[in-house]
């Protein structure tokens, strides 16, 4: 019934809207080797945080810092530098801290070869997650993955931007209650919705 209508819908609220054109991929001076983005327009400048940013309009939407394995054990060493690095990508709307290798990879002794201790990174990764907690961490097990991670997130955040009315729906989508109220007029209109709706709906015929 109501309940069961409700998950199917939940599954199809697709954005509309999709990015006009390709996308704007901003990539840091200090890239030796970048990422690839085929199909996006690739500007180099200097970036106040991270390594690429979508940009939209001169306005910077997304970032992403990316991290080697080689390059975040080297960090490890200078942890303090390290932790405001996070905080200034923790303190942006929308960021992420990629990482070319499996959290496994930080705990096999053979591929630290002695560099660091295994339960010393151990604590070290906890402890970047627990001190920045609105900075997702992707461990994206290698370069060509966390570079194909990278081009869908910075594609789903210009889709976002295009797409408005997502938020919209997951916050009411959030608080909506699907258990049938007591019988009055206001009930009445809300079942008729939903039987009417129909298998799927725009964001336009939403709105």
């Amino acid at each position: 019934g109501i309940r069961a209508h409700r998950s199917r819908t939940r599954m199809e609220l697709l954005p509309s809207a999709a990015p006009a054109g390709p996308l704007t991929i901003a990539v840091d001076t200090a890239e030796r080797y970048p990422w690839r983005f085929p199909g996006s327009a690739l500007v180099r400048r200097k970036l106040a945080s991270g390594d690429y940013a979508l940009m939209e309009a001169g306005r910077t939407v997304a970032v992403v810092e990316r991290k080697t394995f080689d390059g975040f054990l080297s960090d490890i060493g200078a942890m303090q530098a390290l932790h405001h690095q996070l905080e200034d990508l923790g303190s942006l709307p929308t960021a992420a801290l990629v990482i070319e290798a499996q959290y496994a990879d930080f705990l096999d002794a053979k591929r630290l070869a002695g560099r660091w201790p295994a339960p010393h990174l151990a604590r070290l990764l906890a402890e970047v997650a627990a001190l920045h907690p609105r900075l997702p961490v992707v461990f994206a097990g290698n370069r060509a993955l966390a570079n194909a991670w990278c081009a869908r997130f910075f594609a789903a955040c210009a889709q976002r931007e295009a797409s408005p009315q997502l938020d919209l729906v997951r916050e009411t989508l959030a608080r909506y209650e699907a258990v049938p109220r007591e019988e009055g007029v206001e009930e009445r209109i809300r079942v008729s919705a939903l039987e009417s709706a129909g298998g799927s709906f725009t964001f336009a015929e939403l709105a």
